[in-house]
């Protein structure tokens, strides 16, 4: 088992790291191009819109048919698909990259968490955090050098690191076990099992009030390398405040386990939406790189959310739908409310400028913290869900 949780923790480093290698420099690579700040905020609303489709499909695919099975195959088509980027099209071609890229690729995430899940319930003496930490590590890591590799060069060159990345992590998964049991998938469940997890309440409320953070949160994820552009700082600096980035998070995702413990996950929720708001409202006051490079301390809050967002999906669906319940929160997450967000922030943009853009964002997070506040202060740590499963 301990050679199965340092897998695990690779796979985790390999995939952060390869989006860490090319992500945050692709909008600097688009407005190089010649694209708009509103064909930008575009682009990246068409990869969430593929997730909100893609990531309930991959889910219950992976739920029927295998999850470590779907992961090998999603690992390596978004391995080939991110070297598709490198090639200087217009705006359509990207569109229809982007399509291409979110739907075989953005599934990854989720299953690797839900491998990670069914590992934690044979091995309780670790935490989703104490795994999950070393996705913020190869984030840090990759960042920085992909930042100082691109300095002075061709910046295409991010994809060709995200692509080898991501080839290491479908290595490190076929060296994974074969899941047994329930965790194998079973083309034989019981598909009427699934209607009560669509139905289920209080899932609802919580991906509805995911959605409208991350409506506020992608300016933050989305224009950060903008934002830093825009400020005059050099391509490693900001390689440095995304590295700082990946830091930030490995003392919160130590000390996660401790916090949900104390006061559960749906109270840690609205404890991470408030702290999330702070970073977007500073950003809006900061003019120089150097400031806005040592703000990135505060990215752990994201880390926050995150790690309650998992246990708080992971306590109210059935194991048999592990990886559907964990695609529905990120086709949420980085699926409709990234749309929005993104559409949204391109417009600010365009309309108000980076700061005036924050300052709505900020704001608007603000608003969402109270609103999960008044929906989730009675659901202090709830119960896994009474959901039926059948048998596979």
């Amino acid at each position: 088992m301990a050679g199965e949780g340092g897998l695990l923790r690779l796979l985790y480093f390999m995939y952060y790291g390869s989006s860490a290698a090319w992500f945050p420099f692709f909008n600097v690579y688009l407005q190089q191009i010649g694209l708009s700040g509103l064909q930008i905020g575009a682009l990246a609303g068409l990869r969430p819109a593929v997730t909100v489709v893609s990531q309930p499909l991959w889910g219950v695919v992976a739920d029927l048919w295998g999850r470590r099975r779907t992961l090998l195959l999603t690992a390596l088509l978004g391995a080939v698909a991110v070297l598709g980027f490198s090639w200087r099209g217009g705006f359509w071609f990207f569109a229809g990259w982007s399509v291409v890229y979110a739907f075989l690729s953005n599934p990854t995430g989720p299953l690797i968490d839900s491998l990670a899940l069914d590992y934690l319930e044979r091995e309780q003496d670790l935490s989703y955090g104490h795994l999950r930490m070393w996705g913020a590590i190869g984030w840090a890591v990759l960042a920085y050098v992909a930042g100082r590799a691109i300095s002075g060069r061709d910046i295409r060159l991010i994809f060709v690191f995200g692509a080898v990345a991501m080839l290491a992590g479908w290595a490190l998964a076929l060296r994974t076990s074969r899941p047994t049991g329930e965790f194998a998938g079973a083309l034989g469940r019981n598909w009427r099992d699934l209607g009560p997890l669509l139905r289920n309440r209080r899932l609802l409320v919580f991906l509805a009030l995911v959605t409208l953070n991350q409506v506020g949160a992608s300016a933050v994820f989305g224009f950060f390398s903008i934002y830093m552009n825009d400020l005059g700082a050099s391509s490693r600096l900001i390689g440095l405040a995304y590295g700082i980035q990946g830091m930030s998070e490995l003392p919160v995702y130590l000390i996660a386990a401790a916090i949900l413990g104390r006061i559960g996950p749906a109270r840690t929720l609205v404890l991470a939406f408030l702290l999330m708001a702070i970073r977007p409202l500073l950003y809006s006051f900061i003019s120089q790189p150097v400031p806005a490079v040592a703000l990135e301390l505060l990215h752990g809050t994201f880390s926050l959310f995150l790690v309650a967002s998992v246990e708080y999906v992971n306590r109210l669906v059935p194991r048999a739908w592990r990886a559907t319940g964990q695609a529905l929160f990120w086709a949420a997450h980085m699926g409709a409310g990234a749309i929005l967000g993104n559409l949204l922030s391109g417009f600010l943009y365009d309309q108000l400028g980076i700061q005036g853009m924050y300052r709505v964002c900020g704001l608007l997070i603000l608003v969402v913290a109270l609103a999960a506040w008044l929906a989730l202060r009675r659901d202090g740590a709830p119960a896994k869900e009474q959901v039926p499963a059948s048998s596979p």
